[in-house]
């Protein structure tokens, strides 16, 4: 998930919290400073940090879901009209880290209900349909 992506998303929380949904985000790796500039600045809730990558390989099923920069963003129109809508936010990005590892996003249900909606960023920078999220949380 970028900053631009989770900045969004953090701004909803009053809605979140209004429907008993508790948001949370998961980093795929421990860069320090990277973690400090993203929380609180982009995201101001709970931030797990999941270096064995779990759960980016469950997004991936079972396997760890990677893009090639040149043909997965270079080549890739798609890729690049995010490129270009996440700049457009203002919100600063960075290049930190790894970078070819793509996201999404899970909303689970309570006890046992398990995974109810999920978006895999099948494109670099892909974002989870937001309104389509705040349905889904909606009808838990």
């Amino acid at each position: 998930m970028c900053r631009g992506e989770a900045h969004q998303l953090y701004a909803r929380k009053p809605i979140f919290d209004a429907m008993g949904v508790q948001l949370v985000v998961v980093l795929n790796e421990n860069i320090e400073s990277e973690v400090k500039a993203f929380w609180p600045h982009y995201w101001g809730g709970i931030v797990l940090v999941d270096e064995s990558r779990e759960f980016f390989k469950a997004l991936g099923g079972g396997k760890l879901p990677k893009g090639n920069l040149i043909t997965g963003f270079a080549f890739n129109p798609q890729a690049r009209q995010n490129w270009k809508r996440a700049k457009a936010t203002g919100i600063k990005y960075n290049t930190n880290g790894e970078g070819t590892i793509k996201g999404g996003l899970y909303v689970l249900g309570s006890g046992k209900t398990g995974v109810v909606y999920q978006f895999i960023e099948r494109n670099f920078g892909d974002w989870a349909p937001l309104d389509e999220v705040i349905k889904v949380c909606e009808n838990l």
